[in-house]
């Protein structure tokens, strides 16, 4: 994800195969701009044999899945680590927004985030379970700094980390999947201080002392 500073999704030779085709599935379609490729195309991609693909994956939904789920993991450390730099309850809370919506600030992050939020729409009807469980491991880390924050008295006393988390998750993710599936990207400034007033939006909404 563009959250790891454009992280290079390529494979060191020791890696597994999955995480080669998982790789190789990044960059085609971070190359062509298809966010369902053809699994000739991934297999071509990642120098492996058919046989090798469907030895992993039954169809290439779930290599698509497999994509989110390492995306899911990457975010969630990246967003972990942001959080980890304030101590402010709130200022977690505002960490973990500006860090979910920076990954569509500019051109760059966004050609990196869209091969791994794009396909999650697509396939959460098929795998409900699976795309829930990203959610929550991403709100997971909300959810605390939420909890911290009503202990601490710095938001309403009737704040619900969980249910609460998960609004703002929804609301996070669709500001995110606007500003990727415009037909022209905002520009940096323009995304930025639209991220910026969701941010004070979600702040307010939990009744943010700070």
């Amino acid at each position: 994800l563009a959250a790891l500073d454009q992280k290079d999704l390529s494979f060191a030779p020791e890696a597994s195969r999955v995480n080669r085709f998982i790789a190789a599935c990044v960059k085609v379609m971070k190359r062509t701009g298809d966010f369902s490729p053809r699994v000739k195309e991934v297999i071509d991609e990642a120098g492996l044999s058919n046989q090798a693909f469907y030895r992993h994956f039954t169809s290439k939904e779930e290599l698509l899945l497999a994509v989110i789920d390492a995306g899911t993991r990457d975010l969630d450390v990246y967003l972990r680590r942001r959080m980890g730099a304030v101590e402010e309850p709130v200022s977690k809370i505002r960490a973990w927004v500006s860090g979910f919506t920076a990954q569509a600030i500019s051109p760059e992050a966004a050609a990196a985030t869209r091969p791994f939020m794009i396909p999650s729409a697509r396939l959460a009807d098929r795998f409900p379970d699976a795309v829930r469980a990203n959610e929550e491991q991403l709100t997971a880390a909300l959810v605390e700094a939420l909890n911290n924050a009503v202990k601490a008295g710095a938001v309403r006393d009737d704040v619900d980390a969980v249910e609460d988390a998960r609004f703002i998750y929804d609301l996070c993710k669709e500001w995110l999947q606007r500003q990727l599936t415009a037909s022209e990207l905002p520009a940096p400034a323009e995304a930025r201080k639209s991220a910026r007033r969701l941010e004070t939006f979600v702040v307010a909404a939990i009744g943010g002392k700070k």
